[in-house]
């Protein structure tokens, strides 16, 4: 899985310009880069947030996490009910230089910290391997809604 990371992802991310227009939903290029950097953000530490679903729904989250079954399009984020939020970075370059940054610490870290788990806000506790299985779903979603992937 790790050959995605290291191989797909980049050449993916060279075919992105600010330019790109999604095959469906409302994010910009830059916006959906930016997302991904919140994920990986948690998977990694730097970022902690709190399980947002009620408990008895997590074994349901979680085999379709497991599962080959891949997002659907226009999956509405809760998170954006108010709308996109105001970027963060400068460019659709910059943005992409942090996921990849972010991408790095997660690999840097597991390698220091093989047993540590963090909460995803929707999948619960996961740890290395739930991450990489995670990040590999959710990247290959908006990639593909990009057309890159």
């Amino acid at each position: 899985m790790k050959d995605f990371f290291v191989d797909e992802v980049p050449k993916a991310l060279e075919k992105l310009t600010a330019e790109t227009e999604p095959k469906w939903g409302g994010m910009t290029a830059q916006h959906m880069i930016e997302h991904l950097v919140g994920s990986w953000r948690i998977s990694n530490g730097r970022a902690q947030v709190q399980l947002m679903i009620p408990e008895e729904r997590l074994p349901a989250y979680r085999q379709f996490l497991f599962s080959d079954e891949p997002y659907k399009k226009n999956l509405m984020n809760p998170i954006f009910a108010n709308g996109l939020p105001p970027l963060r970075k400068e460019s659709l370059d910059a943005a992409v230089q942090q996921l990849i940054d972010e991408m790095w610490m997660f690999f840097e870290y597991y390698n220091e910290h093989p047993e540590a788990t963090f909460i995803h806000p929707v999948f619960g506790e996961l740890d290395k391997e739930g991450w990489l299985t995670f990040q590999r779903k959710h990247m290959g979603h908006h990639l593909t809604q990009f057309g890159v992937l």
